[in-house]
């Protein structure tokens, strides 16, 4: 009775975690950034920012515009304004409000309020050299000019009117420009010019044109003036008209000389030219008019990386001369500047530091004021004030590394002025290339004082005091919470993303209250060629299927790859401490990386890089971590193999590696030529994976026994039609010319590169309209064969590729440039078959105990594959990972409809028959073949997000074997979501009513106790009797 007692308060009182399934996609988390380089154009739209990425000549390097919100920095809104992605260049002029103005790469104007498309033109099928956007009176206007013509457009309503050509106006043999079109008394006025091959003009080859509004669909176009009063030559692309009102005046430079050239247009006036002699300028960046008699210049010395900018004032008081003043040489080089008028402000960066000049005085040395706040920004590489005023300013910055922050300054004095930061964007995200997940589960960081207080409560008071406060803590955690669910359940990821464009590494939480923000960054050495994150180990002792060499370690070894030397930090994942750092001197390149875990050295991740000249390195370089190396080749009987792979060369190498004395040496195993093709894409197993089982059970109780070798890798080429192909085996050419004799030419035949031997594969079976350009290679790394090779044709070359192993099934799509579809091709590799009579009581078969890779006759396949299609183009494939593995697994494809959806493996099962179903495959959830397969919206993680550019989507296992968690990156939005493959199993249903469980429960321990009782009573009665 008191073992029942103490049960029942036990579990009473039994702290319960469970998870419902209505919780399921509220962990869902979107990351969005820009899209695009570095913002050099800025517009503020009333409460929004948009920016994109001009370079310095004007012309676009990405196809998008992105909107943030001022007050918070959110993301808003990315639009593609470009016709097609190829170049990827477009010209941007901003307009009233959120009203934007774009021409891409085809001549195609379009207008837009926000990210909503107003009108568009036609296209005019050559790129725009310039765009402009004017008030004229009550009146807008675009223009838009190519080369020698001008589109003019209304607008409002996109209506054309007027297309004018610039041989009317200049004459000359010279190419024909328009330079510039402007607001001139409420009407339009263009200046255009004869340029010649280096780009350069003058007034006398300039003339200018008024063009006058006469209705709403006309335009008058009067008598072009020479501007013959000006004989300096400048460049036509740096041309600015500065001056307010109806008198105007055209600012250039020279080029070479570093000079201003201004003259007026009007003719009664006399131009002049002004020196740029800033002993700091090798270059000068941009001249931008602040008012009639104030000119703003950046210069830039290239003797620095990166560039330094150095500013300087032009002011004049109405005669020919401008006086030149700038800050003192010593202090006057900057990371980026830009200048508020109304403030009379200048505000520069260096070395991260923010500084601020007065420039009211006129007169050089600029005076320096004091910079009150924090607004730390290292590597400025855009500085661009965003709205200016007497009182108050903001300004937006980006560094080299993609940093995007927004300042807000305020002055009451001429002395200081405060800097507070608004907000800061990480738009480095965007470009993260690579990824994996750390189990951030009860991690526990101790400082110094966290020791002190752990050390102080080892006395026999605090001791029984932490009794009684964990007996409370019993009572009190009957509900559980939201964070302690995500402990047990294992939710708690830390995931590392690594840029190589910005030279940073990220962690950010997937779960609890900070899940979706940056908790810790780390800069990489920005000088570095590459970098990698090593995490685990090659092979793990508790082995099973697979490679299984994961590990719940926190420590990440960084690699950074400069020119002669390799660059390590040891860190511990999922807080962002670098535990220690250090530097080798390298003389070859690396080809592998190969991660050892267990070491008691300087990082406890260890690894082993293996050079082009066959020499290895093992990384920390302390004794402990060669002796944990070495003592992993010792353990290794049939020894430590790894491979290197060459894109340049087109060759997949295996090596061996082993011990010699005190270091190791690698040894040439074997070498695959992939001769007149290219290496496009590489694809391994997944070192994590869990393999349920390693046979399958088809319909007829027969038994397909896997193919789950570890060490193997899909390498997919396409033909390299720069590559002359030399290496064609004289009988293979022999037979195909015999055989295009007998059945002609225009007779369609299977490519031989399909079934070429291991070795030197060759692809040369030209001649043939129909050959195959697209080739997968499944290859052993361990013997460096070829195992299985299918050919595919009329693969387009530009199209994405992309490729995914799991257990023993390969997965690969690519473009067809004929059908226009999305291919999907599917491979399941199988040892062999057991009939269901093969394995009874009485009878099993033979099968072989080891496995050999070095084994010509039992190391390959048997490969059963099909095609589907797919209606959208595929960008990334992934797939689902599970604790044990059970549950059924999900292929998770990125879409370019910016989408990301799963599809069931058993949907793109290769057995599917073509022909009507039978009972027995009915019974095993085969369906009958179709070619097309449904990418259904309700089966998608991103539902109705737009998830644009993704890359790559990773999968990570949590402790409920239902959950499955994705990762999706290496576009400008980074997703993360968890998912249920095979439903909530073992999840609570929305119904699920607690109090009810709870009445059952006690109703039957109270039916319990008194049927004891009356047990009891019964006893002793009978005793008695």
């Amino acid at each position: 009775m008191d073992l029942l007692r103490c049960t029942l308060f036990f579990l009473a009182f039994l702290k319960v975690s469970a998870l419902y399934q209505e919780e399921i996609g509220l962990n869902d988390f979107t990351i969005s950034s820009t899209g695009h380089g570095i913002p050099a154009l800025i517009h503020s739209a009333g409460s929004s920012i948009l920016t994109s990425d001009p370079s310095s000549d004007g012309s676009i390097t990405s196809c998008t515009i992105a909107s943030r919100c001022t007050e918070t920095g959110d993301f808003e809104w990315r639009r593609n304004v470009c016709t097609t992605k190829k170049d990827g260049s477009h010209l941007i002029v901003t307009g009233e409000g959120d009203n934007s103005f774009t021409v891409d790469q085809i001549g195609v104007i379009r207008a837009w309020s926000g990210r909503k498309l107003l009108w568009d033109s036609p296209p005019a099928n050559i790129p725009a050299s310039k765009l402009f956007m004017i008030n004229a009176g009550d009146r807008k206007i675009v223009c838009a000019a190519y080369g020698a013509t001008l589109h003019v457009y209304n607008a409002v309503n996109g209506r054309s009117l007027a297309i004018l050509n610039a041989d009317n106006y200049v004459t000359g043999d010279k190419k024909k420009a328009w330079l510039s079109v402007f607001e001139s008394g409420n009407e339009l006025a263009g200046l255009v010019a004869t340029v010649d091959d280096h780009g350069m003009t003058s007034g006398k080859q300039t003339s200018m044109v008024s063009l006058t509004m006469t209705g709403e669909q006309t335009i008058d176009v009067g008598e072009p003036v020479s501007m013959s009063h000006s004989a300096e030559p400048f460049l036509a692309k740096t041309l600015e008209i500065e001056g307010f009102g109806d008198e105007k005046n055209v600012l250039a430079l020279t080029g070479r000389d570093n000079k201003i050239v201004s003259f007026s247009l009007s003719s009664a006036k006399t131009s002049y030219s002004t020196a740029l002699d800033h002993p700091l300028w090798t270059a000068v960046e941009s001249v931008k008019p602040v008012d009639k008699n104030l000119i703003f210049v950046k210069g830039s010395d290239n003797r620095y990386s990166p560039e330094k900018v150095s500013v300087a004032f032009f002011s004049n008081d109405g005669g020919k001369a401008w006086n030149q003043w700038y800050g003192e040489e010593d202090a006057s080089q900057f990371e980026g500047s830009d200048y508020c008028p109304a403030m009379e402000l200048m505000l520069s960066y260096s070395k991260g530091t923010l500084l601020a000049f007065d420039t009211s005085t006129k007169k050089s040395p600029l005076k320096s004021l004091e910079v009150k706040g924090e607004a730390y920004a290292n590597n400025v590489v855009m500085m661009k004030f965003v709205d200016c005023s007497e009182s108050s300013a903001t300004v937006l910055v980006t560094t080299s590394r993609l940093t995007t922050m927004l300042l807000k300054l305020s002055s009451n004095s001429k002395e200081s002025v405060k800097a507070d930061v608004v907000w800061s964007i990480e738009d480095g995200l965007g470009t993260s290339s690579s990824a994996l997940f750390l189990d951030a589960t009860d991690r526990v960081v101790l400082t110094e004082e966290d020791e002190a207080k752990v050390m102080s409560k080892l006395s026999l008071i605090s001791r029984l005091q932490g009794q009684v406060e964990s007996t409370f803590e019993l009572i009190q955690g009957v509900i559980p919470h939201a964070d302690t669910r995500d402990d047990n359940f294992g939710f708690m990821k830390l995931a590392l993303l690594l840029s190589q464009d910005v030279h940073r590494v990220w962690g950010i939480p997937t779960a609890g209250k900070n899940r979706g923000d940056i908790e810790w960054s780390l800069d990489l050495p920005e000088e570095a060629q590459w970098h990698s994150l090593v995490h685990g180990t090659s092979n793990s002792p508790s082995i099973v299927h697979g490679i299984n060499g994961g590990t719940h370690s926190p420590f990440v070894l960084v690699l950074s790859s400069g020119k002669d030397e390799l660059t390590w930090t040891c860190i511990d994942g999922t807080t962002g401490e670098v535990h220690a750092t250090g530097s080798k001197s390298v003389t070859s390149p690396v080809v592998q990386i190969i991660p050892v875990f267990g070491g008691s050295g300087s990082c406890r991740q260890v690894a082993i890089v293996v050079h082009e000249d066959n020499t290895t390195t093992i990384l920390p370089e302390d004794t402990k971590s060669k002796n944990l190396v070495l003592d992993q080749l010792t353990k290794s009987p049939n020894g430590f193999y790894t491979h290197a792979l060459n894109r340049e060369a087109n060759t997949v190498e295996a090596l061996k590696l082993k011990k010699d004395g005190t270091g190791s040496i690698v040894q040439r195993v074997g070498k695959t030529t992939f001769s007149g093709e290219k290496i496009v894409k590489v694809a391994y197993p997944h070192r994590d994976e869990i393999v349920q089982s390693p046979a399958q059970v088809v319909g007829d109780d027969s038994i397909l026994l896997k193919y789950l070798n570890p060490h193997i890798s899909v390498v997919i080429t396409m033909s390299d039609e720069n590559v002359q192909d030399t290496t064609t085996d004289e009988v293979i050419e022999a037979l195909m010319n015999e055989k295009k004799k007998k059945a002609g030419s225009k007779h369609k035949r299977k490519p031989m590169g399909a079934s070429q031997q291991p070795g030197d594969v060759s692809a040369a079976m030209a001649g043939d309209e129909n050959k195959s350009n697209f080739f997968l290679n499944v290859v052993d790394n361990v013997s460096g064969r070829v195992l299985y090779r299918v050919s595919h044709t009329n693969a387009s070359v530009d199209g994405p590729v992309a490729a995914l192993i799991v257990e023993n099934w390969i997965f690969y799509t690519f473009l067809n440039s004929k059908s226009r579809r999305t291919e999907l091709g599917v491979l399941t590799l199988y040892e062999g078959m057991i009939d269901k009579a093969g394995l009874t009581p009485f009878t099993s078969p033979e099968q072989a105990l080891s496995f050999s890779s070095l084994d010509r006759g039992s190391s390959k396949p048997v490969v059963l594959s099909k095609t589907y299609a797919i209606v959208q183009p595929v960008t990334a494939l992934g797939v689902t990972s599970t604790r044990a593995g059970i549950s059924t697994r999900q292929i998770l494809i990125a879409s370019g409809d910016d989408r990301i959806s799963s599809v069931s493996r058993n949907l793109l099962e290769p057995r599917r028959p073509t022909g009507e179903v039978k009972k027995h495959e009915k019974e095993e959830g085969l369906y009958q073949y179709t070619p097309l397969v449904p990418l259904i919206s309700m089966m998608s993680p991103s539902y109705n997000l737009t998830i644009s550019g993704v890359k790559h989507l990773i999968s990570t296992a949590t402790a409920l074997e239902s959950q499955s968690l994705v990762l999706a990156f290496g576009g400008p939005d980074i997703f993360f979501s968890r998912m249920s493959p095979a439903k909530g199993f073992d999840l609570l249903p929305e119904s699920f009513n607690r109090v009810l469980l709870s009445a059952v429960v006690v109703g039957l321990a109270v039916v319990v106790f008194v049927v004891n009782s009356m047990s009891k009573k019964k006893v002793v009665k009978q005793g008695w009797m």
